[in-house]
């Protein structure tokens, strides 16, 4: 949970530096993918597997994406990497 508060707190001041608006549409866009199917299912008839098949892969899409994974892994490996070594 820390390591989720401490991304929370980069994600913030990056978003307060490079503005909130790209980061927000970016949320809006995700979640309106996530709803395609119902909303084209009003229009068309849908079978079900295509409609679960596009909320599974949209999921997984954003979880690839996702920078708090990016993000995480590249702390880690710069913790690991240790101080520079002075010559």
């Amino acid at each position: 949970m820390r390591d989720f508060r401490e991304y929370l707190r980069a994600y913030l001041a990056h978003v307060l530096t490079h503005g909130w608006v790209k980061a927000l549409s970016f949320v809006l866009m995700w979640v309106a993918g996530m709803f395609v199917p119902a909303g084209v299912g009003t229009l068309v008839q849908l079978p079900k597997w295509l409609a679960v098949t596009w909320m599974i892969g949209w999921a997984i899409l954003g979880y690839i994406l996702a920078p708090f994974g990016m993000w995480r892994q590249q702390r880690d490996e710069f913790a690991k990497s240790g101080p520079p070594e002075r010559k």
